[in-house]
């Protein structure tokens, strides 16, 4: 015998609990078990008893039944609505468990009920939303995954191609007959020459000990080459060097005191004046206090010296 709602029952939905409608309908098997029970409570003052006309009389009992088992079926098992399709067996049984009783009370013995559809309210617009969700959850995990499969992917890949390329570099070294820590050794000495700041050498950490050690032969060269460039950037040219009359310290031409000791730098064309010990050009008298400057005088302490004498009778100072 087939059976059907005649109209639809509404629950709240034990997922994501929103009020839902829902139709149903399957196939039952019955079979007259009390013959007593049946004429009394079935049939009655009829003549007979046809499948259709047990049918109209169970109707209402039906569907009073299977309305409420339903839904109190799906509540009790927390069937997803969007899942409902993989648990019609499930329904079928419990709902099989469930109806037998009521028909015992008639004479009747339900040998099989199923449920065969379970008509959703395509449409709704809270059904629509939340199956919209529902099924979103597992798009966004499912991509999530894959996501993560093809890192994994392309992490081995560059892992891979990193082996590959220092397997090859390393069979090119070998071939060429350096080391990796020579070539490394070039690659510093490279930067550093294209590197015009010499303050940045300091900064860097590059000694002109690492400078000299690189490479062999190509390594000294290298070195001599950065020798000479610090010294130059340092010291400058030659001719513009001159030297602390008191500690021997070497600095620029045109400093006026040494970097070193502090002592008053002296210019080649300059004494100190005997009288009033200012620093004057050189010439017969102070141009500050008019006194007579002798020929020879100490270009440290300015006292007056005999010709050809090499030390300060003063102050010592190598004239």
């Amino acid at each position: 015998i087939k059976w059907g709602t005649d109209s639809k029952v509404e629950f709240m939905e034990p997922t994501y609990q929103f009020p839902i409608k829902i139709g149903a309908c399957g196939e039952m098997n019955l079979r007259a078990e009390d013959s007593r029970k049946l004429l009394l409570k079935v049939v009655g003052t009829e003549n007979y008893l046809t499948q259709s006309k047990l049918t109209q009389l169970f109707r209402a009992f039906l569907m009073t039944k299977i309305k409420t088992y339903l839904a109190r079926s799906i509540r009790e098992s927390k069937i997803s609505i969007f899942e409902i399709d993989e648990h019609l067996q499930e329904l079928s049984e419990n709902l099989h468990k469930m109806l037998i009783d009521d028909f015992v009370d008639y004479g009747v013995a339900l040998e099989r009920f199923f449920v065969t559809t379970i008509v959703k309210p395509d449409g709704d617009s809270a059904y629509e939303k939340f199956k919209s969700l529902h099924f979103r959850q597992y798009a966004d995990i499912a991509e999530a995954k894959l996501r993560q499969q093809v890192g994994i992917i392309d992490q081995q890949t560059e892992a891979q191609k990193m082996v590959i390329e220092s397997q090859a570099l390393a069979q090119k070294r070998a071939q060429e007959g350096y080391t990796y820590q020579q070539e490394r050794g070039f690659d510093v000495a490279h930067d550093v020459a294209r590197n015009e700041a010499v303050g940045q050498f300091t900064n860097m950490g590059v000694g002109l000990g690492t400078m000299a050690g690189v490479g062999g032969a190509v390594g000294g060269m290298v070195g001599g080459m950065m020798n000479d460039a610090v010294n130059n950037a340092v010291q400058g040219p030659s001719n513009d060097i001159i030297q602390c009359k008191n500690c021997g310290n070497a600095m620029k031409k045109g400093a006026k005191f040494c970097p070193e000791c502090g002592e008053k730098v002296l210019q080649s064309d300059t004494v100190i004046c005997p009288e009033c010990g200012k620093e004057v050009p050189q010439g017969k008298f102070c141009p500050e206090c008019g006194c007579k400057l002798a020929k020879n005088v100490c270009p440290k302490c300015g006292n007056e010296i005999e010709a050809n004498t090499k030390f300060c009778p003063e102050c010592g100072e190598k004239i």
